[in-house]
């Protein structure tokens, strides 16, 4: 049995912010895929890459890029690629476009790891179809889309793909209520049309060299009245520290993830100077810990402190951290407090 894990179908580095930007998307294609393999097939993911950058410097054209696929896979496991480009099928050339970057030897400039398709895109009109044919069926996961192209590194994201199995991560929901105020400017034009001249009667001729009129030209004012729609999208961008573990005692048995009986609260060190209390929990649920900055919630939960107290975020996930001050460690294992 093909066991699949939660992956996105879509990822989409054309809304990532940045100096400049690889406007491209790379979309499972669940047509030409045959993800779980009847007996006598093969297991086959297929992806399109399309771009839908504009032609302005802010957008680069795709030089080159790589899936993260399990790191076990090799040319063996590899039955079949195809790649084709807005509908001109390419020459693979093991080696040379295509190849298997591993940590030892990752991508030269990238420093990603996995296969490697080196085969230009343009920004705005390119379209490229990748098929993989593996002899073995692996699991179903996310795995890395890196990107390079114009001098910028484009990583993070996933689509899923080909994957090891048993080592993806426990995905955790954060959720932060925010205001967002964006300044916006409204510059009127107004761009003239082609005149055209119709003759009214019958030309009339006259003797001499003088015109009637003494102006070389007739001006007027035109006042229209304008409905501007100002569609505006709004988002986020998510960041976060480097990750800290703490290791507990290695055991042949499967790990208790049940809560505890008594949750024991620590507290974190006092300064010198007067402070106010403060605490932090982390969940026993994780052994991983993320240390997060929320401003804002630092600076009200500073308005509301009347007297010592702990207030803390029910954040369940990685960490449950209630950060008020500028001490930045995880304290022992905790239940969250209600």
């Amino acid at each position: 049995m093909i066991a699949k894990s939660t992956c996105d179908y879509e990822a989409d580095y054309s809304t990532i912010p940045g100096d400049r930007i690889l406007p491209f998307v790379f979309s499972l294609n669940l047509e030409d895929s045959i993800l779980y393999p009847s007996k006598g097939e093969y297991q086959k993911f297929c992806y399109d890459i399309t771009a839908v950058g504009q032609d302005s410097p802010h957008y680069a054209d795709l030089s080159h890029f790589l899936f993260g696929i399990c790191s076990t896979i090799t040319k063996e496991n590899i039955i079949e690629i195809t790649v084709s480009i807005n509908g001109k099928p390419q020459t693979v050339v093991w080696g040379d476009n295509v190849e298997i970057k591993t940590a030892d030897k990752p991508d030269n400039p990238t420093g990603c790891t996995g296969l490697k398709f080196d085969f230009p895109l343009n920004k705005i009109v390119g379209y490229m179809k990748v098929c993989i044919s593996l002899r073995t069926p692996y699991s179903i996961g996310p795995v890395n889309v890196c990107l390079y192209g114009g001098g910028t590194t484009a990583t993070g994201l996933t689509v899923c793909g080909p994957s090891c199995g048993g080592d993806e991560p426990c995905e955790s929901v954060f959720y932060q209520k925010e205001t967002v105020c964006v300044p916006v400017k409204v510059t009127p034009f107004a761009k003239p049309g082609t005149a055209k001249a119709t003759c009214c009667g019958d030309p009339i001729v006259s003797t001499g060299n003088q015109c009637m009129g003494n102006q070389t030209s007739c001006s007027f004012t035109i006042t229209q009245s304008l409905c501007i729609e100002i569609p505006i999208s709004f988002g986020a961008v998510i960041e976060t520290g480097s990750a800290v573990v703490k290791c507990g005692t290695p055991s042949e048995e499967e790990c208790d993830c049940s809560e505890p009986d008594d949750a024991e609260v620590v507290d974190a060190p006092q300064n010198t100077v007067d402070t106010r209390e403060r605490r932090f929990f982390l969940s026993l649920r994780k052994r991983v810990c993320v240390l997060h900055t929320f401003k804002d919630i630092k600076q009200s939960r500073r308005r509301n402190f009347k007297r010592p107290k702990v207030a803390c975020l029910k954040l369940y996930g990685v960490c449950l951290i209630n950060i008020s001050s500028n001490i930045n460690q995880c304290s022992l294992p905790s239940r969250p407090v209600q």
